[in-house]
């Protein structure tokens, strides 16, 4: 799905800063088993949640391209699941598509749908230099080399989160010790100090990133 280029983060945005998250709504795709409303929204939920939204304005801004035939069922079915469970994430949906859909397209509830028949109509909302060259703009995009950084990105940063996540759980345990310091002799806490500390420094996880992770970062700096 990932692959497929049907939505995707291109990390431009609108004229008010807001992400842009670009949806084609043509395509074979989007009659693939593997093309589900769950699948949709998982994957629009997950780039949402890249660390450049994170950075900044956290409502995204779709954009989808219809053209003479209206978005596929399951792409609404999509957007509803992603604002059950992230209230707000959808700010709002700009549909670019032929003057004969603007009356049959779906309402989605909490979100403004839009639709726009011309290019120039879109231009008042997002300038040319944000939009892709496929929307006659001049923002540079390739997918095929997105997902590639994507694949050396993604095990990098899940490895961050594990690591993250075990140093949160030896902090907490620690704070639990110093709690109980007062109803246990100073050697017993001592002794649980240093095999939590064991613990944080033998961590294959952690290790990888102390020794690989600056390599890694300059790597994907230069890319």
């Amino acid at each position: 799905l990932l692959r497929s280029g049907i939505i995707c983060l291109p990390g431009s945005s609108d004229k008010l800063g807001r992400a842009l998250l670009l949806v084609t709504t043509s395509g074979s795709a989007w009659r693939a088993a593997w093309c589900s409303a769950a699948e949709l929204a998982r994957l629009i939920l997950y780039l949402c949640s890249l660390p450049r939204m994170a950075r900044g304005e956290r409502h995204v801004r779709v954009g989808g391209e219809a053209g003479k035939q209206p978005p596929a069922p399951v792409l609404f079915s999509a957007l509803r699941s992603v604002q059950s469970v992230s209230p707000g994430c959808i700010h709002s949906m700009l549909l670019l598509a032929e003057k004969e859909l603007v009356s049959h397209r779906e309402r989605l509830s909490g979100v403004q749908v839009e639709t726009l028949t011309s290019l120039k109509a879109l231009g008042r909302h997002v300038d040319s230099s944000q939009l892709p060259p496929e929307l006659d703009g001049a923002f540079p995009y390739c997918h095929g080399e997105w997902v590639q950084f994507f694949q050396k990105l993604h095990p990098f940063t899940a490895g961050l989160r594990r690591a993250s996540e075990l140093l949160q759980c030896c902090i907490q345990e620690l704070r639990n010790t110093d709690a109980l310091a007062g109803t246990q002799d100073a050697a017993t806490g001592i002794r649980r100090h240093q095999e939590l500390m064991q613990k944080v420094l033998s961590d294959p996880q952690l290790v990888r990133v102390q020794r690989e992770g600056g390599v890694v970062l300059a790597r994907l700096r230069r890319e």
